[in-house]
C-alpha cells in the first residue's frame, strides 16, 4: 500500500506550495496522518489564535481562511530571503497556494523571521498539546467506518483502508473533516 497524508484542516503541501491529489476510486489504500503543521499568518477570530511560536488552526478554520494564512506565511518568507522555485507549467488544484516555496529551509534567518506565522495544527489535533488524543482519534475512525470508509486505526495519527479493493466516496475529503470535528471537536473545549 501506499501511504498518503491527510493533513487535516491544512496540508504540509499547502504550507509548501506543494499540490496534494485527491485519491480517486481506482487510487491504491492510502494512509491519512495528523503529521504536518497549518497554515498561518494574521489570526481571525474563527481561523486561527497566536501562540508565540506560530499561529494555531481551529477545527472550525475554513479552506479560504486556511489559504489566506499560508500565504501570508509564505510571503513573509519570500520576503525575508526564501527563494521560489519555478513553475512547472501544469495547472494548480483549486484551494492551493500560487507561490512554490524553494524547500531547502534555507535561509534560516527567514525563518526565525517569521516565527511568528508559523502554521501550528489546531490543539485538539497535537497529541503533544491534546492527552487525549489517541482515543479522540480511535472515534475519528469509528466514525469514518459509520460513513462507510473501510479504514482502521495504524497509529494514533494515521489509518488505512481495510483492503487494497476499496472504493473511495467521491465525500471522502468532507467526511474525513466532519469526523474530526465530531471526534475531536466537542470533547476538548
Amino acid at each position: 500500500m501506499t501511504g498518503h497524508r491527510l493533513l487535516p484542516l491544512v496540508a504540509a503541501a499547502l504550507l509548501l506550495g506543494a499540490c496534494a491529489a485527491t485519491p480517486q476510486p481506482a487510487a491504491p489504500p492510502k494512509v491519512a496522518t495528523l503529521a504536518s503543521a497549518g497554515p498561518s499568518a494574521k489570526p481571525t477570530t474563527a481561523a486561527a489564535t497566536a501562540t508565540g511560536k506560530g499561529i494555531r488552526l481551529r477545527l472550525d478554520s475554513t479552506e479560504d481562511e486556511q489559504i489566506k494564512l499560508v500565504e501570508n506565511y509564505q510571503e513573509c518568507l519570500f520576503q525575508n530571503g526564501v527563494k521560489e522555485v519555478a513553475d512547472d507549467g501544469r495547472p494548480r488544484p483549486a484551494g492551493k497556494t500560487k507561490r512554490l516555496l524553494d524547500e531547502s529551509g534555507e535561509p534560516k534567518s527567514a525563518y526565525a523571521a517569521c516565527a511568528g506565522k508559523k502554521p501550528l495544527p489546531p490543539a485538539e489535533l497535537d497529541e503533544n498539546a491534546n492527552p487525549n488524543f489517541a482515543a479522540q482519534w480511535e472515534d475519528n475512525v469509528r466514525c469514518l467506518r459509520r460513513h462507510g470508509l473501510k479504514v482502521h486505526t495504524t497509529e494514533p495519527g494515521s489509518w488505512t483502508y481495510d483492503s487494497s479493493d476499496v472504493s473511495v466516496p467521491d465525500n471522502q475529503e468532507q467526511l474525513e473533516k466532519d469526523c474530526l470535528r465530531e471526534a475531536f471537536g466537542a470533547k476538548n473545549k
